[in-house]
């Protein structure tokens, strides 16, 4: 599953988001999201961590506390444990501060809109639950909420549950093409793909320099010449990969495969694919044979091993995610020394071309129908796609647009927000984000044990394939 995006520091478009939404308070009323006390008059806010607008008519809201739009859950303090726990108030806080007086802003100017509603907002990742099955569970149950943040894997086990949004979105072309062929049907926008990322080469400037000419690796066979001769002659790993489906799939990608095909059906086992398939896999074993990768690489578990070796220099290159260079290179290192890290395309095979797995989530409206409750939903949803709300969110956050002409426009997106912001925008052209149909779980797991028993010297690239072919052959002929 695709993260919410990291926390980062407030910037100047967050800072005039918060100007804007001044009037905006973040305190609640006393008790868990959903339930409300008493009657709002001028005194209460109009955007709180449980409650967006005042209205007498609730509409209902699932989404993850990195789009809480108050920084803290509320500032009532909390009670004794003497007095009992009915009495005592919830302490939240946003995983993602920064950007909550952007999503102020952004909700307070659709409550100001549709002053008859309020949105009463639930946190499922606040409770421990298994988001995606309970949503899932209760669109089945035709009992979905009005409108719920959505993953977009999981945009395949709801899709048709989605009510369109076209009529309330301006301009569907202007997004990048990988949103439009994931969440446009029929010529109907079913969910607004908010923010998203990418996966990069990122490569160390100096080395790149002394060891390659200068020019960061763009073939397979650049990327090994190069992890060695920094491995051997500055006696650091040459290159690290993280064993994750969402670093590794471009290298079967970019030789034109896929896993699946567009009804969700398995084709991995096709000859072509399964050749391509091996390719990769026999490229990060070679990897580790050349020496340009140790085998350690094969117990990485996150993107920050990759980024804390990158600060310690114990690394010459490695895949990681767009948003790494503001929060764990910008963020965490003194002076400019994170310009000595530079970004670049997944390198390929040779005959190959460039891809990259892109992520982020979406939001999406289930009240079906064009009464008031629809429209007001869909509008409120729609919301977080129109050009000024994603660009205030998007910089404050320090993440990339899904519309393409924000990156040109510096009145609502400021793209120095986001060092390299012209390599991610051309990467983004080529995204490609993980397939959301049903069996695609059982093609992560599948694909990252054979990433991880190639590069541990377990199996054989061809073993390694044919173990994954046959664990997602065997799942789809079950379902």
């Amino acid at each position: 599953m695709t993260r919410p995006p990291p926390e980062r520091d407030l910037s100047r478009r967050a800072l005039l988001a918060a100007g804007a939404a001044a009037t905006v308070g973040t305190a609640g009323c006393v008790g868990s999201a959903g339930s409300l006390v008493g009657q709002f008059d001028e005194s209460d806010p109009l955007v709180t961590y449980n409650r967006i607008g005042k209205g007498s008519r609730a509409l209902t809201y699932w989404t993850s506390t990195f789009y809480m739009p108050a920084q803290t859950g509320n500032n009532q303090p909390e009670l004794s444990p003497l007095t009992g726990p009915f009495y005592r108030t919830l302490k939240r806080r946003s995983a993602q501060p920064a950007a909550a007086p952007a999503l102020r802003a952004q909700h307070a100017e659709w409550a100001a809109a549709h002053p008859g509603f309020r949105v009463d907002v639930r946190y499922p990742d606040a409770r421990d639950e298994r988001w995606r099955d309970a949503l899932v569970d209760r669109v089945s149950a035709d009992r979905p909420p009005d409108a719920s943040t959505v993953d977009h894997p999981w945009l395949a086990d709801i899709r048709g549950s989605l009510q369109p949004l076209t009529d309330h979105v301006a301009d569907i072309g202007d997004f990048f093409p990988f949103v439009r062929e994931q969440v446009v049907r029929d010529g109907e926008l079913l969910a607004a793909w908010k923010y998203t990322d990418c996966r990069c080469l990122y490569y160390r400037r100096d080395l790149v320099s002394q060891y390659a000419d200068g020019q960061p690796p763009r073939t397979w066979d650049d990327l090994v010449a190069f992890g060695r001769a920094v491995a051997a002659n500055e006696g650091i790993s040459g290159y690290l990969h993280y064993p994750s489906s969402a670093t590794s799939l471009p290298l079967v990608w970019g030789q034109g495969a896929s896993f699946v095909d567009d009804d969700g059906d398995p084709v991995i086992g096709r000859p072509a694919n399964r050749r391509a398939l091996v390719r990769a896999l026999s490229f990060l074993r070679r990897l580790v044979e050349s020496g340009a990768t140790p085998s350690r690489t094969a117990r990485v578990q996150g993107y920050e091993q990759m980024a804390r070796a990158g600060r310690e220099g114990t690394v010459g290159a490695f895949v990681g995610g767009s948003w790494q260079i503001e929060k764990d290179f910008k963020n965490r290192v003194e002076g400019d020394r994170w310009r000595r890290w530079g970004v670049a395309p997944i390198p390929v095979h040779e005959s190959g071309e460039h891809t990259t797995l892109v992520g982020g989530w979406t939001e999406g409206a289930f009240t079906p129908g064009d009464g008031p409750a629809a429209r007001a939903t869909r509008e409120f949803v729609a919301k977080f796609v129109e050009p000024r709300s994603m660009g205030r969110y998007c910089e404050a956050a320090g993440l990339l647009p899904t519309r393409e002409s924000l990156f040109d426009d510096r009145s609502l997106f400021d793209p120095d927000a986001l060092p390299y912001y012209r390599t991610f925008r051309r990467l983004l052209r080529d995204g490609r984000p993980q397939p959301s149909v049903p069996v695609y779980p059982t093609v992560v797991a599948a694909f990252e044990r054979a990433l991880r028993a190639v590069l541990s010297g377990e199996e054989t690239p061809a073993a390694a394939a044919d173990a994954t072919v046959r664990a997602v052959t065997d799942v789809a002929r079950e379902t």
